[in-house]
């Protein structure tokens, strides 16, 4: 079978959607599928290529116009052919490649999922800064498009599942395909001395931002509570990693503790394990996620979390394994809880074991396998046994453990 994928971000390019395609591109590929993603192009990258048998990239016309960083690409002939060449057609976006991929993949009949990444209406309020009216026919208008053209919708995280019942899909359409991370990438101990690098003392204790420096992520109120928290711990540093389209505007912000705040800038990727594990309590309260990439990489390396108490997956929702903050506006209740974590070690080690294993518990086979069964729904009348589903976690968390403990053994710790 021919899988097209399209999204309006793709490499160079480095976010949660690429970051996930990276991850389920391959556990497709191994199962025999053949997959095609259509995305924008970039200068210096081909229109088309083939980094992997059975994975073509395609990159149709791309303006200069872009919103919040991201660039607007334009449908053109080659997103034509690549969904009359495909069996199925998995839509990763609402801007406009994504919205004439699913039009076109209607207009020739091709089968349509909708990976359910967003949350429009933070994007439209939030980035756009569209009065309510407006947002509100705008979200209507996305509502009926996609429920009259999706045959088959997929989503990793509560928040998302709730987006898609206010969508109006139908719940025998809707598939869960929780996220998980790669240990082999992720873990407990850092592979670059960043102590050293941004020369910060061995007996600090250091809260990390990780992520895109955007409106949407709540990254004023963050910096905000950490300033706050700093006050009253001398030793507590603020390592904010990644760039973005409000980078100069957070740099700019006038701060109390200014010589304790670390701006990274864009790292690569080989580099995010490092910042994760080097870091004592990870702090990602945003706007517009939940149980996110971030957040699983950093309890993957085992570091506390303190995340939003809202529209998590339901393993997530325990103040056993993250801590939870009710309104992530209140740059207060976050001070709060980095208090918390940094000013008890135990408490600290408690909650990121908890989370570690947790993470541990989930593997991408069964993300892929979850996925596969949903697309093969609309594709065979005789897949309707809901009981037939692959399980959520397949790695009970006793195995979880021995898991950990082979990771620490193979890495020498």
């Amino acid at each position: 079978m021919k899988i097209c994928m399209i999204t309006d971000t793709y490499h160079p390019s480095f976010d949660g959607i690429v970051r996930y395609l990276d991850y389920l591109i391959p556990e497709l590929l191994q199962k025999g599928y053949e997959i095609t993603v259509v995305c924008p192009w970039f200068q210096g990258e081909k229109h088309y290529s083939s980094p992997e048998e059975g994975l073509e990239i395609i990159r149709t016309t791309t303006t200069r116009f872009r919103s919040n960083a991201y660039f607007w690409a334009i449908p053109d002939w080659r997103l034509i052919k690549a969904i009359i060449q495909s069996d199925f057609v998995v839509l990763h976006s609402l801007m406009l490649l994504g919205a004439t991929g699913g039009f076109l993949a209607k207009l020739f009949r091709k089968k349509i999922g909708f990976w359910c990444h967003h949350d429009e209406r933070v994007i439209l309020n939030d980035i756009f800064h569209l009065p309510p009216f407006l947002v509100s026919f705008l979200y209507k208008s996305m509502r009926k498009f996609y429920t009259k053209i999706v045959n088959v919708f997929f989503y990793a995280t509560e928040r998302f599942r709730r987006k898609l019942v206010s969508f109006g899909a139908p719940s025998d359409k809707t598939h869960h395909t929780p996220f998980a991370i790669d240990t082999s990438k992720f873990h407990s101990e850092p592979e670059i001395d960043l102590r050293l690098r941004y020369n910060i003392p061995t007996d600090s204790i250091i809260a990390c931002y990780l992520g895109r420096l955007s409106v949407e992520k709540n990254v004023n109120n963050i910096l905000l509570a950490l300033d706050d928290a700093m006050d009253e711990i001398p030793n507590l540093y603020a390592l904010i990693v990644g760039g973005g389209p409000d980078e100069e505007k957070y740099l700019s912000l006038p701060r109390k503790n200014d010589d304790r705040f670390i701006f990274t800038g864009f790292i690569p990727e080989n580099e995010l394990q490092s910042h994760y594990a080097t870091s004592d309590i990870f702090v990602t309260p945003t706007l517009n996620e939940s149980s996110c990439f971030t957040l699983f990489e950093s309890m993957t390396c085992c570091v506390p979390v303190i995340t939003s108490a809202i529209d998590h997956d339901p393993d997530i929702i325990d103040r056993e394994n993250a801590l939870l903050v009710h309104d992530v506006l209140n740059p207060s209740e976050i001070t709060e809880n980095l208090l918390l974590l940094a000013t008890n070690e135990s408490f600290r080690k408690r909650i990121a074991t908890n989370g570690q294993e947790l993470i541990l518990s989930r593997t991408w086979e069964n993300h892929s396998e979850r996925f596969i069964f949903g697309m093969n729904t609309i594709f065979s009348t005789n897949v309707k046994n809901k009981n037939s589903i692959p399980k959520v976690a397949t790695i009970p968390r006793n195995q979880a453990k021995n898991k950990l403990n082979y990771i620490k053994k193979s890495l020498g710790v």
